[in-house]
């Protein structure tokens, strides 16, 4: 029987490719682990100064210092864990010869190797949703009904507008061109840096490239301002084209996730709209886990920790892979979320 030490698991762990998704990888590719369970950071939320002119009898004068805020979180918990019986590594697994001659502690080494992919996907899944909930509320909330666990992380995110129903861009009067050149330029003179891709709902791509202005902008008669040349990026991410004047790419996002209430929901919110930047709007920082090993607790600093344990009386080993990630904005100034057709009940 394989002895499965926690370093020696997380040595293998650090050499496999993570499973990554498309808010995550896009929007928050910096990577941090700390060595403590609460994490404290500045949030960028501020005006840019110039400096004031000074008379030459004058040594100086004195500009405050603003544009950030230090907040403290404590790094949400994550700790899936899978359960192998003496009955998973006696019978075949699926796909295995009828008569193969594989022994009990080989298919416990595959089922262990299987259950730690499906555990780490199951995080990285939730990833993807705590990056959703951030950039598209700006918070998030941590909840866990059953062990009394009902937290919020806000981070004071307010660049977000429902259109008003004679704005709405399913109608032939409205140009969205407008719109999304004014939600630019505020994020440009509010950041310095001007956001370059426009992540649509699968909902709202086809109202947005059907409606008549954006039909007349892709026209070369008009300089053909809104180029559509749809592409298949992945089965979920579609690349449908630019707007020139803007320098904004345009992609829908199909992805699909069940929520806490068993309910499918689109990773986009259905009528939403994403501006944002390519390069990306903040980090995953990684708390530090704690875990009891042979009556010790020990405490590692790393994105994921493995941990195998037995419960004899059951006979039954359980298999656990525990994460503490925080999606983390640098700016929560530097993208905004549009609602074109108005906001539905179910979202607001």
């Amino acid at each position: 029987m394989s002895n499965y030490d926690t370093r020696e698991m997380l040595a293998a762990i650090e050499i496999c490719p993570p499973v990554r998704n498309f808010l995550t990888k896009t929007f928050f590719p910096a990577e941090e682990t700390h060595t403590t369970e609460r994490v404290e950071f500045d949030v960028k939320k501020g005006k840019r100064i110039m400096a004031p002119f000074v008379s030459p009898r004058i040594g100086g004068k004195i500009i405050k210092r603003q544009g950030f805020q230090t907040k403290e979180f404590s790094t949400p918990r994550l700790a899936p864990e899978r359960v192998l019986t003496v009955d998973d590594i006696s019978k075949r697994t699926i796909g295995e010869n009828v008569y193969s001659k594989r022994t009990p502690a080989e298919r416990e080494d595959e089922l262990l190797a299987k259950d730690y992919t499906d555990l780490d996907e199951s995080i990285q899944r939730r990833l993807e949703w705590m990056c959703r909930q951030i950039l598209f509320e700006g918070k998030l909330d941590v909840v866990d009904e059953e062990n009394g666990v009902d937290v919020q992380v806000d981070y004071g995110f307010t660049n977000i507008t429902v259109l008003t129903s004679d704005k709405y861009w399913s109608l032939s009067t409205v140009n969205p061109i407008p719109i999304l050149k004014e939600k630019r330029r505020r994020i440009i003179r509010d950041t310095g840096t001007a956001p370059d891709v426009l992540i649509f709902a699968s909902d709202l791509i086809d109202v947005f490239i059907n409606n008549p202005f954006i039909k007349e902008s892709m026209d070369i008669r008009h300089l053909q301002n809104v180029e559509i040349k749809p592409r298949i990026v992945d089965s979920a991410l579609t690349y449908y084209g630019k707007i020139a004047d803007l320098g904004l790419e345009i992609y829908s996002y199909d992805e699909f996730f069940l929520n806490d209430d068993g309910k499918e929901e689109g990773i986009i919110p259905n009528g939403a709209c994403l501006m944002a930047h390519s390069a990306g709007e903040g980090s995953i920082e990684y708390g530090l886990i704690t875990q009891l090993e042979q009556g010790e607790f020990k405490s590692y600093e790393a994105k994921q920790v493995p941990k195998v344990y037995c419960d004899e009386k059951s006979e039954v080993k359980m298999f656990r892979l525990t994460s503490r990630p925080l999606p983390r904005p640098l700016d929560v100034q530097s993208w905004c979320v549009l609602y074109p057709n108005g906001q539905s009940a179910e979202e607001v």
